[in-house]
């Protein structure tokens, strides 16, 4: 049976209130003045206090930005360099948390997850290079899957543990969301400005017991929300598509996704001690909390790292997850994972306390 042994995480180099990206956006948005009042308010009912940036100008005033342009949109080659300059000092951050000492030369697979930074040779090269893993070592990249990439690499490492008796597989989860904020106002601008947040996580799967057993997968894709969720690649950076209709898609077809779920894992609702859902907004928080009567403090992990962190894409669930562990309080407790992407994917996973 896979383990997973300890999850490691780094916050990237500027904190950054709610507030003063709403102050920021607020200054770059050209709106119309009778919108301004209405995006103060979702700034402000977030239910976020803080998010996390490779990106120092969220919280200075326009004569001092740096990496934002004042006169043309950001090019993606500036975006890519900021993402490479970025991404492998956390990565080495969050690795050294997770791995105990002397554990780098004893991986065997490399698992790498992002959706916002690409390139050839990739982070999975680079982190060989810096942490002097060995260098016949199998590595697998999960990219441009959204939030629910995470699990699905969690997903392979199980499989090669199963397969693979000494198997020890080193998860790696960079997300550098606001590197691809977008300048023009469109209401899918505002909705990935207000949630989006940069972070990493490391995980170490193996067969050895660790934090949790890895007992279950399923995943379905819910068609009705083909449209409503995308991430594309354009001449100015990755462009968000986050329609209001999510939360409501998601909710229609949770329930019903669940009890699939649960019968494929053979366990029922209400053996699940602990919820760690993917706090992809508020609004998506509460639809799950009502479509599966969940109380306040089933999802009061979730909403911590929301309001800790913001939505860190595919890494968040790993953040609830390494949270959630310092809430059980003895072995075999049950917790059910999920996260949803485009498509729109729904990824749920069974996990048991150790």
């Amino acid at each position: 049976m896979a383990y997973i042994n300890s999850i490691g995480t780094a916050q990237a180099p500027f904190s950054h209130s709610q507030k003063d990206i709403r102050d920021f956006m607020l200054e770059m948005y050209q709106m119309p003045e009778e919108d301004r009042e209405k995006v103060t308010r979702l700034y402000d009912r977030s239910e976020i206090e803080t998010r996390y940036s490779a990106i120092e100008d969220f919280s200075l005033p326009k004569s001092k930005w740096s990496f934002i342009e004042k006169d043309k949109p950001v090019s993606v080659e500036k975006r890519m360099q900021k993402y490479f300059e970025t991404a492998p000092v956390l990565c080495q951050k969050a690795v050294r948390r997770c791995l105990p000492e002397g554990a780098p030369d004893k991986i065997t697979h490399l698992i790498t997850v992002s959706c916002t930074g690409v390139s050839a040779p990739g982070i999975d090269i680079q982190l060989m290079k810096s942490l002097a893993l060995q260098t016949d070592i199998q590595r697998t990249s999960v990219n441009f899957m959204g939030c629910y990439a995470a699990i699905h690499a969690l997903k392979q490492a199980d499989a090669i543990c199963r397969s693979q008796a000494d198997a020890r597989v080193l998860i790696v989860d960079i997300e550098l969301c606001t590197l691809h904020f977008q300048d023009t106002y469109t209401m899918d601008n505002v909705a990935a400005s207000l949630l989006f947040g940069d972070g990493v996580a490391a995980v170490l799967v193996s067969n050895e017991p660790g934090l949790y057993s890895i007992e279950n997968f399923y995943s379905e894709v819910a068609f009705s929300g083909y449209d409503d969720m995308a991430w594309n690649i354009s001449s100015t950076g990755f462009l968000m598509t986050l329609s209001g209709y999510v939360p409501s898609v998601i909710a229609e077809n949770i329930e019903p996704m669940l009890l699939n779920s649960l019968q494929n894992m053979g366990i029922d609702k209400s053996d699940i001690q602990h919820w760690a859902i993917h706090p992809g907004g508020k609004k998506i928080i509460s639809e799950i909390q009502k479509a599966l009567s969940l109380s306040d403090l089933d999802v009061a992990v979730s909403r911590s790292i929301l309001n800790d962190f913001g939505n860190m894409s595919s890494a968040t669930i790993l953040y609830v997850l390494k949270r959630m562990a310092g809430h059980i309080n003895s072995p075999g407790e049950n917790v059910y994972a999920v996260a949803f992407g485009p498509g729109l994917t729904i990824e749920t996973m069974f996990l048991k306390s150790c």
